[in-house]
């Protein structure tokens, strides 16, 4: 049985290990993970027994803008539905903000559209650091 929690504490070196199974966020290290989670104000992870096995958090002011970001699942679990049950609760529980956006790789936009998002006409600009 799945067990999904707004409040339950994330383990640093479980999260890594999920981490470590995406192409976005392989070389994260524990410090800089710790460091994240400092700064998001909701976090979403889901368990089976004590293993973190899917793992979501949003960056928001609670009223008018919420970044989705870093929806992760473990590698062997994915297409069980955990990705989905991680979206709608986390959808639910921005449910007064609003703007609710994220950004993800064009491979999983139908995910993304099952849950009610769409392509945006907005433009995306990132910070040139060079």
């Amino acid at each position: 049985m799945m067990d999904y929690s707004f409040d339950r504490q994330i383990e640093l070196e479980q999260l890594q290990r999920l981490l470590r199974q995406t192409g976005w966020a392989d070389q994260r290290s524990i410090e800089g993970i710790e460091k994240m989670l400092e700064g998001t104000p909701l976090t979403l992870g889901a368990w089976e027994g004590d293993r973190l096995v899917g793992f979501v958090r949003v960056l928001t002011d609670g009223i008018y803008r919420a970044l989705i970001d870093d929806v992760v699942v473990e590698e062997s679990k994915r297409g069980t539905g955990i990705g989905s049950e991680l979206m709608q609760r986390v959808v639910e529980r921005l449910a007064g903000v609003e703007e609710v956006f994220l950004r993800c790789g064009e491979h999983v936009v139908p995910f993304y559209e099952r849950h009610n998002f769409e392509r945006s006409n907005g433009v995306i600009m990132d910070l040139n650091k060079d």
